[in-house]
């Protein structure tokens, strides 16, 4: 699904990422990668691993559209308890296996603690907000200073889908007239229901197919 954004084209893809394509740039948000183990940190009993499916996707999002740069608009991991021995071992697999990439992080709120720890894999950071062209891209929060097209994450944002007796809540991209929204790319996340409104377009995701709800 291609959308126009401030006079750009940007891809909207199932896999709850973007694609800009004519920056051979892949965008994407909060994947809460240690979930479990933060959980398991915190006595919760949950089984390790689920960080393993979100990095599979996310090279495979890779080689499909052979991108450059990666984008992230904040949340990579859950929190400082998410980083065990085994994700950072399979984190450093996965960087190693894209040394050619130039990857970006925005720092969302869950990486609040772990600066230290990410400052050992190869992101350029950014605190706030980062322009690039037309596009002022944060982890959530709304810039009302700026005439920029923003992109931003942080809000997981779902649509719920009511018809007759079938009942979801699927995620979904949020177009505003100066702002997208963009899914939680992780696995393990939860979300925010949104609703339609007269300047605002649902795209939803579901089957593996994106959808513009009415």
């Amino acid at each position: 699904m291609i959308i126009q954004a401030a006079q750009q084209n940007i891809e909207l893809l199932p896999e709850k990422a973007f694609l800009w394509r004519s920056e051979n740039l892949l965008g994407l948000s909060d994947l809460h990668l240690g979930k479990a183990e933060s959980y398991q940190f915190a006595g919760v009993p949950m089984p390790s691993g689920g960080h393993l499916a979100d990095l599979d996707t996310l090279n495979q999002l890779i080689h499909y559209y052979a991108v450059h740069r990666v984008v992230i608009l904040g949340d990579w991991i859950h929190n400082k308890y998410s980083l065990s021995e085994i994700v950072v071992r399979d984190l450093n697999s996965f960087f190693a296996a894209h040394r050619n990439i130039e990857w970006t992080l925005l720092l969302g709120n869950h990486e609040t603690g772990s600066h230290d720890i990410l400052r050992n894999m190869p992101f350029h950071f950014v605190e706030e907000e980062l322009q690039m062209g037309p596009f002022l891209m944060t982890h959530g929060h709304k810039n009302p200073d700026t005439d920029l097209f923003q992109i931003q994450g942080h809000t997981h944002p779902l649509v719920n889908i009511n018809q007759g007796a079938l009942r979801l809540k699927l995620p979904c991209f949020v177009l505003e007239k100066k702002a997208l929204t963009i899914p939680a790319f992780g696995s393990m996340t939860g979300g925010y229901a949104v609703k339609p409104g007269p300047n605002k377009r649902i795209f939803a995701i579901g089957n593996r197919e994106i959808f513009e709800v009415e």
